[in-house]
Formats: C-alpha cells, structure tokens, sequence
C-alpha cells in the first residue's frame, strides 16, 4: 500500500468513508460509521455494558484500539519501541464518566499519531505493520458498531 493509501485508509476507519466521489460506502465501513463516531455514540453506562456474558465492555474495546494505535505509532518511528506501562485493555474499564471522556479523547490522538506517522518514509515491514494495524481498527470498529446498535435496540 501507498503512504497516501494508507492515510486515506487510516482516515475511513476513524471517520468513516470520504463521499467526495459520490460513493456511500468504503473499503470498510459506510457513511459516518468511523470508529471515533462509534465510541462517541456510547453513553458512559452503554461503555461499561458488555456485549454478552464473558464478553468486553465497548470501553475496553476502545481502550484496547486506542493502545494499539498507539504503539503501531511507536514502532512506526522506531521498530524496537515498547509498549507503554499501562494496564491491559482487556482488565481495566473507565470508572468514572471523567475517565471515558479522556480515552475517547486519547483515542482521536492516537489516530492522529498514527497519521502522522504514515507520513515518514516506511519500509516494507513497515507498511505492513501500518496495514495491519489499520485492518485490525477496521476489525474491532465493526464489532464495536454491532455493540453500539445492540444496545441502542435494547433501550429504544
């Protein structure tokens, strides 16, 4: 993939598909169904719903893509960088109504630290590691969506 391909890619996962061309979907999603708009959509009390039993809450969804946005980010500078100190997405939802607000909040810049990233010279490893990450992002935004219309169809 492109550098600008992977930008635009980056920029349909996050925001939804660009309708400049009169299309109304994308390679991933349909209009205005971005990750960003998704996580916004979720009260605090629908983030900390589970989709099921055993299953996450959508906050540890987002917390899990902001993290791996993150770090692909991270390694996209350098490839030997960690992943920061922080507890796994998977163990730990936001308490407080505060707390969400600041991982959606660290999500849109973790987007936008992955976008600035994808304009630095990348190898071959390196588009790859871009692509998947963006693949993944596309993968759980999905799953995220279903939750966010789960749980909008229970309550209306």
């Amino acid at each position: 993939m492109t550098p600008d391909l992977l930008r635009e890619t980056l920029r349909e996962v996050l925001y939804g598909p660009d309708l400049k061309f009169g299309m109304g979907t994308g390679l991933f999603s349909e209009q205005e169904a971005g990750l960003l708009r998704a996580a916004h959509a979720l009260t605090f009390v629908q983030a900390r719903t589970p989709a099921g039993p055993g299953r996450p809450c959508a906050s540890q969804v987002v917390i899990h893509l902001r993290q791996h946005l993150e770090h692909t980010a991270a390694l996209l500078r350098d490839p030997y960088a960690l992943r920061p100190d922080e507890p796994e997405a998977w163990d730990h939802a936001p308490g407080t109504e505060r707390e969400w607000r600041g991982e959606l909040v660290r999500l849109a810049q973790a987007g936008q630290a992955l976008y600035e990233a994808l304009f630095m010279p990348l190898d071959t490893q390196g588009q790859r590691t871009a692509y998947a990450a963006l693949l993944h992002a596309a993968y759980h935004t999905g799953a995220l969506r279903f939750h966010v219309a789960n749980l909008q169809a229970a309550q209306g």
